[in-house]
């Protein structure tokens, strides 16, 4: 081979001696070209997989499902309407902190006995005509009535004056015409007293 070592390249030197071997050229090579895969092992056992569905972090996709099972169903709305039929919420149901309740022509019941109450103070405001409604309070619970408007309308009730200071409290305003409002104090399970048990 003719020329110098700079003309030669860089491994024109090596060719020379006992055993060397000349490196490999940098190039494409099957490892290289091949796309880029996960390593099996330990740490990829551990990562959960990933499916489009999921959406990005924060999209609630990391959320266990028992975590998702826990969360009470949708919550009574905050306004309940009713004319010319019946409304009963009986058991176990969601009370918001506000509730308005608007009838004409109706009949309502709301036992809060077994209710899910989340905050200290609970305000219903009946708006109705021609209509009757039924509050079933647990015993305990104090029950205030700051004000209102009615007209041929009545609002009567035998719940207890002293709450339980460990209670929520209910607050009823009323505004109705020809219309009645009864609120009764019963423990959880307890029937109502008939009209002739009042009188003794």
């Amino acid at each position: 081979m003719t020329g110098t070592p700079e003309e030669q390249g860089p491994h024109a030197r090596d060719e020379g001696q006992p055993g060397a071997e000349r490196p490999p050229l940098p190039g494409p090579s099957e490892a290289t070209d091949r796309p880029m895969t996960i390593i099996g092992g330990p740490a990829a056992q551990d990562s959960p997989d990933w499916r489009p569905e999921q959406g990005g972090a924060g999209a609630g996709s990391d959320v266990p499902a028992q975590r998702r099972a826990d969360v009470p169903a949708l919550a009574t709305p905050a306004r309940i309407t009713t004319f010319f039929s019946s409304t009963k919420r009986l058991g176990r149901w969601q009370v918001p902190e506000v509730l308005t309740l608007s009838g004409g022509f109706s009949e309502s019941v709301l036992d809060l006995r077994e209710a899910v109450v989340s905050s200290p103070v609970v305000e219903l405001r009946l708006n109705d005509v021609f209509s009757s409604c039924k509050v079933i309070v647990p015993r305990g619970v104090g029950v205030d009535v700051p004000g209102g408007s009615a007209l041929f309308s009545d609002l009567s009730g035998d719940y207890e004056g002293v709450s339980d200071p460990g209670m929520w409290r209910l607050t009823i305003v009323h505004s109705g015409a020809f219309s009645s409002v009864k609120v009764i104090s019963l423990n959880p399970g307890e029937p109502e007293p008939k009209w002739w048990q009042k009188l003794f």
